[in-house]
């Protein structure tokens, strides 16, 4: 049984809450920032989970494809899905693509659960075409969210944060082909912060504006696939 199996069917269930709402929210404006989508592009999500991102590709006009390696998450991601995405269980470093056959590729929250972060961006480097991007965000390990997961995780065996491995923006970078080439930090809210809704942005807009690791629960990387990096 995979890790987020027996999570799949509450799964989304805090992103229903304010405060879920909030942190899905600013994690998608950073990530749609970098991810920079084009109409047209194929697309793919690695771990995509219950399909939230990978609908978001599909929603926004790309040929979009979800890869997880729960089956149950998978399960819960067709049913809000038509035929117009492909869904796969796979392993994520062990992906069943050509080479170069995506322009996009997306992955948050996700290295933290795997035994192999590298090899996963190494499989994201190898079916991305010359020109491609991989966008990957994570829990700031160093802030209040990082902080609340790792306690959960220590005191709760059960909980899927257990199995967790969080990341500093230097740990993170170092996954890559080389050093990426944008990074945007943001979740400046920490999670007994939160308040209401126009109070969170304001808080966390004004925090945003120094641009620093320190305290981001959440920061994202890009990394570009071009000539130079094609031996990788």
């Amino acid at each position: 049984m995979a890790l987020f199996d027996d999570k799949a069917r509450t799964y989304d269930t805090f992103c229903e809450t304010p405060l879920g709402h909030f942190v899905s929210e600013v994690e998608h404006r950073i990530l749609a920032s970098l991810a920079a989508p084009k109409y047209g592009e194929k697309a793919i999500d690695l771990g995509c989970g219950t399909g939230a991102y990978t609908m978001w590709l599909r929603d926004t006009g790309l040929h979009a494809t979800g890869v997880d390696i729960s089956r149950g998450m998978l399960e819960v991601a067709r049913r809000k899905s038509s035929n117009d995405v492909l869904f796969v269980e796979a392993n994520l470093t062990q992906l069943p693509f050509p080479d170069e056959s995506f322009d996009l590729a997306i992955s948050n929250v996700v290295l933290e659960f795997v035994p192999e972060p590298r090899g996963v961006v190494q499989e994201a480097y190898r079916i991305l075409k010359p020109g491609g991007r991989l966008v990957v965000g994570f829990i700031g390990k160093n802030s209040p969210w990082g902080a609340k997961y790792t306690l959960r995780g220590n005191e709760d065996s059960t909980s899927v944060y257990h199995y967790a491995r969080f990341f500093s923006y230097a740990e993170a970078a170092s996954l890559g082909w080389r050093q990426p080439n944008l990074v945007e930090f943001g979740l400046y809210v920490g999670p007994h912060e939160f308040s209401n809704d126009l109070t969170a942005w304001q808080v966390e807009n004004t925090r945003r504006a120094e641009k620093h690791e320190q305290g981001a629960g959440f920061f994202a990387l890009r990394w570009d696939k071009d000539d130079t990096t094609k031996n990788w």
